[in-house]
């Protein structure tokens, strides 16, 4: 019985496996770093992981490349907006290498989509 008890109890102390992250990374087109804005829809939640960020007097958000933006909750739309319509942003999935050109959106408007609790994104290219 004490065995048992044991096995239960330490069946209920093992951690949850983390859960995979999915989003995607923002570089810039070329090697110097651009800045961008992102714009949200629906109920979409995103974290953001960059070296430089700041807010800007209009409450805007200003994100520097590389950065990454991580789904946490919601589903909706996300316009990634290039700050200097001068430079273009590439925009890929996480996880991705960021040499396949395959999976790259690159302009300096990109839209990404996450309908229902899908674990993936669609990237739309808006404007070039």
């Amino acid at each position: 019985m004490r065995r048992l008890f044991l096995l239960v109890l330490l069946a209920a102390c093992v951690p949850e496996p983390p859960r995979r992250e999915f989003g995607v990374d923002v570089f810039s087109n070329d090697t110097i770093p651009a800045k961008f804005i992102v714009a949200l829809g629906g109920n979409l939640s995103l974290a953001i992981r960059s070296n430089v960020l700041y807010m800007q007097r209009d409450s805007s958000l200003v994100i520097e490349t590389p950065a990454s933006l991580i789904v946490k909750a919601g589903s909706g739309t996300g316009t990634i907006t290039a700050y200097d319509t001068t430079r273009r942003i590439a925009v890929t999935p996480m996880n991705d290498s960021p040499d396949s050109a395959d999976a790259a959106v690159v302009g300096t408007v990109v839209r990404l989509t996450r309908i229902g609790e899908e674990t993936r994104l669609r990237l739309t290219l808006e404007k070039p």
